[in-house]
């Protein structure tokens, strides 16, 4: 009944060797992943270490931005002030020349001064602020685009400024 039949052992013997070599390759794929592991390592320090020199990078920009954004709002409305009042002065110097005049033209020319310069004021700060919101979509829909590819720190951050 346990009689062996002449091609089993051949076979049987054929499986071991395939066993035998199988466990070998796992040993060097082993030995490969230890050699490699460090490598990768390597590898994503300097991928973590490049994406916070990056943020860093951004972060100064935009500090540096805000703070010739700042500037420039005091200088714009330091010399629109002064143009206000410059023109203000003249024409209340005008209006104080002119005989005749009404107390009613008076007032009508103050308020027709102070509607101009207020016209003045808010088409200067759009002009100097209010091409800022382009640009600032435009950076919103390139961090969008690439949101699902940062890594949580990263998220973290942009969450945090906004």
């Amino acid at each position: 009944m346990n009689e062996i039949r002449p091609g089993r052992g051949k076979r049987a013997a054929l499986l071991i060797e395939a066993i035998d070599e199988i466990s070998i390759l796992i040993q060097q794929i082993g030995e490969v992943e230890a050699k490699f592991m460090p490598l990768v390592a390597e590898l994503e320090n300097k991928l973590v270490a490049s994406i916070a020199r990056v943020d860093n990078h951004a972060l100064e920009k935009q500090a540096e931005f805000s703070r010739v954004a700042d500037r420039e709002k005091k200088v714009f409305e330091a010399k629109l002030n002064t143009a206000v009042t410059k023109t203000v002065n003249r024409m209340v110097n005008e209006v104080e020349r002119a005989d005749g005049l009404s107390v009613r033209s008076q007032v009508l020319i103050a308020l027709t001064i102070a509607i101009t310069a207020s016209a003045i004021s808010v088409y200067g700060s759009y002009w100097l602020f209010g091409r800022e919101q382009a640009e600032q979509a435009a950076i919103g829909r390139a961090v969008m685009a690439v949101w699902n590819e940062l890594d949580e720190k990263s998220k973290s951050k942009i969450e945090q400024a906004y």
